[in-house]
């Protein structure tokens, strides 16, 4: 933090007795929202926030590694003994041999980050005291060539810094565009419990419950990256599967577990796994709704060779949807639904369709809600202060929102702090 102060701090300090913080462009380009400029400014406040975090809380974080191994990364599973010993028992026919999964706790995260005293509920800026600090209002109390290289991020370069902690600096450091969740032991097998148990009862529910074979659930991650959280959720279905002896051995295809499929349309660049346990299919939002969606009028034969309508269901998976996009109205769209046309209106909510079958049963958001930088703050969240004048209605067409507090009690993100855990679970649900 020193050099930083030594050796940045002067180049962002005002150059004249006559100039200030607000005359500088740097400073006050949230404000006049120049759009050519934006990546700039926003890339470079990035590099300032992060190059602070790692400086100030570095340490720690190495130290939290190593005396923590299943910190080193929640992606260590992929490229360790546990997956190469899985791989190889498979390569020679053999049962996969299945070793616990190795994620960290939510006890040890918050005990090796010094997070005993931080918040795990999401709260909204208003509430954080957020009106204190960080505005141009702040340029006049202070000092400004006093003014600290912490300030200078958090309130000049609306960086975000106070509150923060060695969690933070463990995203910084990871050094990765797409590291956005730690994911931890309790909210993976959490998740996997949950969707379990929404597949349960969706087949008490559906017509097709007793039929043979039984309904497939198709449970689709779309915008999953490297793939490793849907790894994460097959290898805890198993071993919960494992525990209450719902599968056989003798099956490939083990009953009463869904089909969990990956797909990224690789625009983030997230690592490529070498391994045939982590398949991620390179296809966009649409183009993965389109291929493993129910179709309309699909069928298969029966066991007597007579014709039935396909018994398929999906489940939508999106974790820290890009910002500004928003892909929850394909999700809500009906079966029957035209792919290019889709396609072609970003923003349709299918409002006037009268088909009452949905394409998906229901979709699980993972990330920011309502007023941050996951998805659409209006088309995705129905937020009305982020609605234009010219946007078009939000329409939920039969699906209801349901927060799931408990899972997101279990989440450490990227932008938490300690007076609110940003990242949230939210599902909706299609009630027909």
């Amino acid at each position: 933090v020193k050099l930083l102060e030594k050796y940045i701090r002067p180049a962002l300090l005002p150059t004249t007795q006559s100039t200030s913080f607000k005359d500088r462009h740097l400073f006050t380009h949230h404000i006049n929202e120049q759009s050519n400029t934006t990546n700039n400014y926003d890339s470079f406040v990035k590099w300032m926030r992060g190059e602070y975090l790692i400086a100030k809380y570095g340490l720690i974080v190495q130290r939290a590694v190593t005396n923590q191994p299943e910190l080193r990364d929640d992606a260590a599973g992929l490229s360790t003994v546990e997956l190469e010993t899985t791989t190889a028992a498979a390569e020679v026919g053999k049962d996969a041999v299945v070793v616990p999964l190795k994620l960290p706790s939510v006890a040890t995260v918050r005990r090796a980050f010094h997070m005993q005293d931080w918040t795990r509920r999401k709260v909204p800026w208003e509430d954080q005291g957020g009106g204190e600090e960080g505005g141009l209002h702040d340029y006049k109390k202070n000092n400004e060539g006093s003014s600290s290289i912490e300030q200078i991020i958090h309130d000049n370069l609306r960086g975000q810094i106070k509150h923060s902690g060695p969690l933070n600096a463990y995203f910084e450091m990871r050094r990765r565009e797409d590291s956005y969740e730690l994911w931890t032991k309790d909210y993976i097998f959490g998740l996997a419990g949950y969707l379990l148990e929404r597949m349960d009862e969706m087949n008490r529910r559906s017509d097709l419950a007793f039929t043979t074979p039984p309904i497939e659930t198709i449970i689709l991650d779309v915008g999953a990256g490297d793939g490793r959280l849907v790894y994460f959720l097959r290898r805890a279905m198993e071993e919960i599967a494992k525990k209450e002896n719902r599968h056989s051995k003798e099956e490939e295809q083990q009953p009463g577990l869904p089909t969990i499929i990956a797909t990224d349309d690789g625009s983030w660049k997230a690592p490529i796994y070498d391994n045939k346990h982590i398949r991620v299919e390179q296809l966009s939002a649409i183009e993965a709704l389109d291929k493993y969606g129910p179709k309309a009028g699909t069928t298969t034969p029966d066991q007597h060779g007579i014709a039935e309508k396909k018994k398929t269901r999906l489940i939508v998976l999106c974790s820290w949807m890009p910002p500004g996009q928003d892909w929850t109205a394909d999700f809500r769209r009906p079966i029957n639904t035209d792919i290019a046309a889709a396609a072609k209106d970003e923003h349709s909510d299918y409002s006037g369709k009268e088909a009452t079958e949905r394409l998906v049963e229901e979709y699980i958001l993972i990330g920011e809600a309502d007023d941050g930088t996951c998805g659409h703050n209006w088309h995705t969240w129905g937020n009305p202060d982020f609605k234009s004048e010219d946007a078009a209605p939000r329409d939920l067409n039969g699906y209801e929102r349901v927060d799931l507090s408990d899972l997101s009690s279990l989440q450490f993100s990227r932008f938490d702090c300690e007076r609110s855990s940003e990242s949230v679970t939210v599902s909706f649900r299609h009630t027909r």
